[in-house]
């Protein structure tokens, strides 16, 4: 482990619990991974990943860093905004609920905390810029017949892929940038379409992994609408129409209309942080 931190949910302040100011070692309490499940005849039925509760042993050696880990943590527990925790870019809900101090000293306190991490697996995100179809890409002199003809050659068509790699199916989040009306996107089979005007200056967010799931356009005076019934959802998971529709494994082609330009993050998940 190179770094382990936790991240306020309010605030998005940071205390860095595998530095110089506190120790957590191996952090082995929060490495394993753990299904639910139920046992059925020859099999087990309802496999989920539901939140568990671990521990994590860390020493401060920086007494005003424990101070502030503890109001942070406990600010997230009051106001229900879970914080994260991420290591070597891997990263997952959590809370910290509570400290059980071991040693004290005037130069530095060991406690053992207590974890509850929260979506069942860690993930690392990924991003891809797409960018518009503009007009001044189809200026150039290539397009231009050497012939005296009524027409030029069109802008050539270039196809736009994404890979997702990993072992399982992969969450995407959009960032999709205006202006541009009704933004439908194509992938993996799937159609990821929102019936909305995105203002110019503006954008909108597609977040699988929100709680609860979002789709909210910001506009250029920062002001943030709820479009989550504008979205497309068809028949569900699988049935096409999907905006929250995970994509899977390979490398898939990225089609639409190229009027407007969108970064897309997929999501790597892993029921423990990689140990290689």
């Amino acid at each position: 482990m190179r770094r382990l931190s936790y991240i306020s949910g309010t605030g998005a302040a940071e205390v860095c619990l595998d530095c110089r100011s506190a120790l957590s070692g191996t952090a082995e309490g929060i490495r394993g991974r753990e299904w639910g499940y139920s046992i059925g005849y020859r099999s087990i039925t309802g496999a989920t990943r539901a939140a568990r509760k671990c521990s994590l042993a860390v020493t401060f050696l920086d007494l005003p860093v424990a101070d502030e880990l503890r109001r942070l943590a406990d600010r997230d527990v009051s106001m229900s905004t879970p914080g994260t925790l991420a290591i070597d870019g891997w990263s997952q809900r959590a809370y910290i609920t509570a400290a059980d101090p071991s040693s004290i000293s005037r130069a530095h306190m060991a406690a053992e905390l207590t974890v509850v991490l929260l979506d069942g697996v860690w993930r690392k995100g990924h991003t891809d810029s797409f960018e518009p179809l503009t007009a001044a890409a189809g200026d150039g002199e290539f397009l231009d017949l050497p012939y005296d003809l009524p027409y030029d050659l069109g802008v050539p068509s270039t196809r736009k892929y994404v890979d997702i790699a990993g072992w399982g199916a992969a969450p995407l989040r959009f960032v999709i940038y205006g202006p541009c009306v009704n933004p439908a996107i194509r992938i993996d089979g799937n159609w990821y379409r929102v019936d909305v005007t995105v203002p110019d200056g503006g954008y909108m967010v597609v977040d699988p992994l929100a709680t609860p799931r979002s789709v909210t356009v910001i506009g250029p005076d920062g002001s943030v609408t709820d479009a989550f019934a504008k979205a497309r959802r068809g028949n569900g998971l699988g049935g096409g129409e999907y905006i929250f529709q995970p994509a899977s494994p390979g490398t898939h082609e990225v089609e639409w209309d190229r009027s407007f330009g969108f970064d897309l993050t997929w999501y790597e998940e892993e029921g423990e942080p990689p140990w290689s």
